[in-house]
């Protein structure tokens, strides 16, 4: 938008102690009319006129040129060999808890260390497991195992979030492998259901058959694979290094590797997130138009499916 700045025209007499003068009509637009009107104003304390020619506020100084304090969290995630030490070596220990680092690595695993706060003195930890389930999607065996797994190692019963998850709470630590591996060799995965990345991506969770809601299911699974962690360090400290995963759809891997923008880390482990991941956590919904079942603009980025009069998807608003 063009800007222009208005002047005083009239002249002002110090000695009149009540005096009209035309204000200065301050920044507008060209299109616009004047922002100011007419003022009454008391004399002001000098004997000579006098003309303010521009009003500006001091840059102030550099003061330091060493870099800004890094938060503990972030020189964990650096240091820990892509989310793998000292977390990997903190769960085969006697203590019923995990250290400062390896807590703050476990949520990138879908976890969090909790202990009782209404509890004085020596504290009882425990372990919260949450799920990644895409699209609110969870397979028969999946969750048949889920509710074996709460009454065999959690507190008897087994959550569900309004992320379209699971979370099993109660597991000692003693017990932390033992679930996790279970929850992958069942079709499932607790990878970055917590943590400062991706978290799960929703889309309505209603079996309905039609071509825009079929089309938002997939786009969330596939959302959630592209930005799934790729560096194995999730498979490497569960089930030593192995590798349950599903094959992908081309169109995801050519977006996972595309560079076009200069936004990857090339030859990382982690192509999308590097060492640090991201600051916070991130999430993404889908949905189509009028279903607000996963509450779209609650989300850091909203993904809503925009179709023909036939109802043939033809690609996406976004929020």
């Amino acid at each position: 938008m063009a800007t222009s700045f208005g002047s005083a025209t009239s002249t002002v007499i110090p000695n009149d102690p009540k005096i009209r003068m035309q204000s200065f009509t301050g920044l507008k637009s060209l299109h616009s009319i004047a922002l100011a009107r007419n003022h009454r104003v008391f004399p002001l304390p000098f004997s000579a006129p006098s003309v303010i020619r521009a009003v500006s506020t001091p840059v102030k100084p550099e003061t330091s040129t060493t870099e800004p304090k890094r938060s503990k969290v972030e020189i964990f995630k650096e240091q820990s060999n892509f989310i793998r030490y000292p977390l990997n070596e903190e769960i085969l220990t006697d203590t019923p808890n995990i250290n400062e680092a390896a807590t703050q690595l476990i949520k990138f695993h879908g976890s969090y260390q909790q202990y009782n706060r209404d509890e004085r003195g020596t504290r009882s930890y425990s372990f919260m497991l949450r799920t990644k389930n895409p699209g609110g999607k969870v397979p028969n065996q999946l969750y048949l195992t889920m509710d074996d797994l709460a009454d065999q190692f959690g507190i008897g019963t087994l959550r569900l979030t309004t992320r379209q998850t699971f979370q099993l709470h109660g597991v000692l630590k003693k017990n932390l492998k033992t679930v996790m591996s279970t929850i992958i060799k069942n079709m499932g995965s607790t990878l970055g259901a917590c943590g400062d990345l991706n978290r799960n991506v929703l889309a309505p969770a209603a079996p309905l058959m039609t071509k825009e809601y079929l089309f938002a299911q997939e786009t969330a699974d596939n959302i959630a694979a592209l930005l799934t962690p790729q560096s194995g360090f999730y498979y490497d400290v569960w089930v030593d290094g192995e590798r349950f995963m599903t094959s992908e759809p081309p169109e995801v891997v050519k977006a996972r590797n595309d560079n076009s923008h200069k936004t990857n880390f090339p030859d990382s482990p982690e192509p999308i997130y590097g060492t640090q991941f991201l600051p916070r956590k991130f999430k993404i919904a889908v949905t189509v138009p009028t279903d607000n079942s996963v509450d779209i603009l609650t989300n850091d980025i909203g993904v809503v499916v925009v179709s023909d009069d036939n109802g043939e998807p033809q690609g996406f608003n976004i929020y």
